[in-house]
């Protein structure tokens, strides 16, 4: 009996080792892609807050009439969702904003454009976007 016994409980680990080996690698996966998704989310983040900084506007408070005055009309102005989207070329930002192409060197800033989202008439969101293909 004593020997059956160890037998099934050799069995039992030996065919569990490989479970919590996958078991393992699949935690670790799954930690990896969200430490990845976490830092592409704090860069995007902070590129957004620098590319705010650097044109002087904030969330909030900045007007329709106050970023038209200091950025000149967008390059489009679209609908969606209820709000107004506007959307500046960073290229063009950059010739009044020399910062910004500093901060959107590694960017690739020709493939990138600052979208303004508003409520109402007041700035609600400023993102960096890609521009479309």
């Amino acid at each position: 009996m004593k020997l059956k016994l160890s037998a099934l409980f050799v069995a039992l680990v030996v065919t569990a080792v490989p479970a919590q080996a996958d078991w393992l690698n699949a935690v670790k996966d799954g930690a990896g892609s969200m430490l990845k998704e976490t830092k592409d989310s704090a860069k995007t983040a902070a590129l957004n807050t620098s590319v705010r900084t650097a044109l002087g506007l904030t969330e909030g408070t900045s007007t329709q009439a106050a970023i038209a005055e200091k950025l000149g009309e967008p390059a489009s102005k679209t609908e969606k969702d209820g709000k107004t989207l506007w959307l500046y070329d960073v290229t063009a930002l950059s010739a009044s904003y020399p910062t910004l192409t500093e901060l959107v060197k590694t960017q690739d800033a020709a493939q990138k454009s600052v979208q303004l989202s508003f409520n109402a008439d007041v700035l609600a969101k400023l993102e960096l976007i890609n521009n479309a293909k």
